[in-house]
């Protein structure tokens, strides 16, 4: 007859057991929607940072997933959840390359979900740790639970207190990570001291009745106190002995609200220099607006506890769940060296084809072509889902844009409004290793500006999640399109040979409001050949200039003089033309010797030949101008003794081998085509002893002085 009854007990049992459950069940997973569903921006790729073991070193099951955010306003975004239901053990650890380098400062930001429950004593779960270690165990270590045994004290990561005969700290800090320090975020306060419960893992929060946030050292003994609670046995015959351990909490804040069912800020700084970390907790709300309630505390940390000789720690989060059920998530938002890259703004202008560098000028309506250059170096994730925040520079209008990847594909852009002061692109392939480049480039022109223009050296910004660089554009100056004339005042000038001439002009800019005299350089070419550029000098009136011709650098005849004008901005006017011409001069006897000799011969019956004394000058000079010509003869009369004996023999002309004898008719002896406007020829300097006029007497000539007249005679052209 019993029996009935107590069988109906077990199954009222199991119904309440089934009715209490489901409810839970159900509410969990909602909160999980909806953490999901609210989650701020984060990272994405996770997989290539950390490592999500499928189980632990000590046999359990890991709880922990990544599952992607649904929330709208977080695009892209990855989420690992780390518990989420009754007695689970759950975490992750970052992969050897995403390990943090204790020698060097280090940043980790992330957003925590630690459940929806307020209450430290009751419905909440327990909470996740924030740890760093060198565990021999390194993406598998776990505080050293038993399979169907998890205990939620421990978070995953403390010491794991299930044995109420032991009482030596260390023996407890081995059960816990190794060679780590974590930062707790508890939300279930483990503060039982009863006899029952010593040694049932509900110790370490002694004298904590709240949410609660603390650091420390899980497996060093220090952690951990030693604590001892007595009662009479079950008999009640034997006073009995039970021990239990309690936690030493670091920098511990208590009378915390944690399980708000919303996102927690976390920022991790780690200061090499110091051997500090300093964490700060709610500095900014989801929506990003600042908490002025924010918890920040500093706190040592003795790199040795690490047991590390390069100084690379293994990081990550761990959490765990007794008999209470929570959601418990994680967004990264930035870890150090995810992605490596630099970008650059090249200026082109398409008109000119030259680099516009920082400073210079550039005509209005030129074409412009502005590329940004974005390279990947390299790093732990790919940079994807790129956003080029582009600030515009001013007084430049584009038309046309695009993108262009290092893998051939191209990205049609709109190019931005006329009035448009930035623009924002979203890259569509990821830059990586095999895909390590992107150029942004925006085509188009120079403004029509009135007056000269800056463009300013606008800084644009290209980021995603991970990773943000900048690349500032050349400041440079948009300059006026200033119509110039320049006009030379005469068409003609007419100068004699040597003479200088002042030739003066007129610039003109119309409707300009800033160009002054000295703002114009003019450029003249005379004959075909470049004279110095000159400054016009705002001492002469404005507009006016004036150039002086020196008289040797003009030829003889008609000189062809250009000039042309050149602003500050390289506005230039149409050349101007004039002529300038100069009379020619003579052709004429420079020097004439009056009185020259030839050598005296010594008479020995036979014909002699004799060449001149040094006494011989004649000089021909020609001022007509280049190209002239002319001809010079020579006649000779008898040569007679002072009694009128005339001396038998002949004066002769000797060149290049022919031999002419001079007469009283005359014979060409020299000829010239000139070759500049001031032509002199040295007739008979260009004579070799062997050459040029000679006299040869007869075998029948008789001792004596003789003299004879040579008459030259020079003409302006060839007869």
């Amino acid at each position: 007859m019993r029996q009935v009854p107590k069988r109906i007990l077990t199954m009222i049992t199991l119904l309440v057991g089934l009715g209490l459950g489901l409810p839970h069940a159900f509410a969990e997973d909602s909160a999980v929607s909806t953490s999901l569903a609210t989650a701020p921006s984060g990272l994405n790729q996770l997989e290539q940072l950390f490592t999500v073991p499928g189980t632990f070193s000590n046999g359990i099951a890991n709880s922990a997933k990544i599952a992607d955010a649904t929330n709208p306003d977080a695009p892209n975004t990855q989420v690992v959840q780390v518990v989420g239901s009754k007695k689970q053990l759950g975490g992750f650890w970052s992969n050897d390359a995403n390990r943090i380098n204790l020698n060097q400062d280090t940043t980790l930001k992330a957003w925590l979900f630690l459940g929806s429950s307020l209450s430290a004593t009751k419905s909440a779960g327990d909470g996740m740790a924030f740890v760093m270690q060198n565990d021999s165990n390194a993406t598998t270590a776990a505080a050293q639970l038993k399979p169907g045994s998890i205990i939620g004290e421990t978070l995953g990561t403390w010491g794991v207190d299930t044995d109420n005969k032991r009482k030596d700290p260390q023996a407890i800090a081995a059960t816990a990570i190794q060679n780590s320090w974590a930062l707790e975020f508890d939300t279930y306060a483990n503060n039982s001291t009863s006899y029952g419960d010593a040694g049932n893992g509900t110790s370490f929060d002694k004298g904590v009745k709240t949410q609660h946030i603390a650091t420390g050292y899980p497996g060093e003994a220090s952690t951990y106190n030693s604590e001892v609670q007595k009662s009479w046995d079950l008999t009640g015959l034997i006073w009995s002995t039970r021990y239990y351990f309690s936690q030493n909490h670091d920098n511990l804040v208590t009378n915390l609200n944690l399980g708000t069912g919303g996102w927690h800020h976390l920022v991790l700084q780690w200061s090499a220099a110091n051997q500090t970390m300093t964490y700060t907790f709610d500095d900014v709300h989801p929506d990003g607006s600042n908490n002025p309630a924010a918890i920040t505390k500093t706190t040592p940390i003795d790199p040795s506890v690490f047991k590390t000789s390069d100084g690379l720690v293994r990081w990550g989060f761990m959490g765990a769940t007794g008999s209470n059920t929570s959601a418990n998530m994680v967004v990264i938002e930035s870890v150090p060296n995810l992605v490596q890259a630099e970008a650059d703004v090249t200026v082109t202008d398409t008109t000119k084809q030259t680099v516009v560098k920082d400073g210079a000028k550039v005509k209005a309506k030129h074409g412009l072509r502005y590329d940004y250059q974005l390279n990947y170096l390299g790093g732990q994730q790919a940079w994807d889902n790129v956003v080029a925040d582009l600030n515009l520079p001013a007084n430049v209008t584009f038309d046309q844009a695009v993108i262009k990847y290092a893998n051939g594909q191209e990205q049609a852009l709109t190019a931005p409004a006329a009035d448009a002061t930035s623009v924002t692109y979203t890259l569509d392939h990821a830059l990586a290793a095999d895909n390590e480049s992107a150029t942004i480039t925006l085509t188009g022109k120079a403004d029509d500006v009135s007056v000269n223009s800056p463009t300013t050296a606008p800084t644009s910004t290209f980021k995603n999640k991970s990773f943000e660089t900048t690349a500032s554009a050349p400041d440079f100056t948009i300059t006026v399109d200033q119509a110039i004339e320049l006009f030379i005042l005469k068409s003609e000038y007419t100068a004699s040979k040597g003479d200088d001439v002042r030739v003066t002009g007129l610039v003109i800019a119309e409707d300009s409001v800033q160009l002054k005299n000295s703002d114009i350089t003019i450029h003249p070419t005379l004959n075909g050949e470049k004279l110095t550029a000159f400054q016009m000098s705002d001492a002469d009136e404005s507009g006016f200039f004036s150039l002086t011709i020196k008289g040797d650098q003009l030829n003889v005849g008609a000189n062809d003089l250009r000039l042309w004008a050149v602003d500050v901005d390289d506005n230039e006017s149409p050349e101007a033309r004039t002529k300038i011409t100069v009379k020619s001069g003579e052709l004429g006897f420079k020097a004439v010797a009056t009185n020259s000799s030839f050598k005296p011969i010594t008479l020995d019956g036979n014909a002699q030949l004799t060449d001149r004394h040094d006494d011989w000058e004649l000089v021909v000079s020609d001022e007509r101008g280049k190209g002239g010509a002319w001809q010079l003869q020579a006649s000779v009369s008898d040569f007679k003794n002072a009694a009128g004996q005339k001396l038998p023999g002949d004066v002769l002309f000797k060149q290049d081998g022919q031999t002419t004898v001079l007469s009283a008719i005359g014979a060409v002896i020299a000829e010239r085509q000139t070759t500049s406007d001031t032509d002199e020829v040295d007739v008979a300097g260009q004579w070799r002893a062997d050459d040029g006029l000679l006299y040869r007497s007869n075998a029948g000539a008789t001792p004596g002085d003789y003299s004879g007249t040579i008459t030259w005679t020079l003409n302006n052209a060839p007869s």
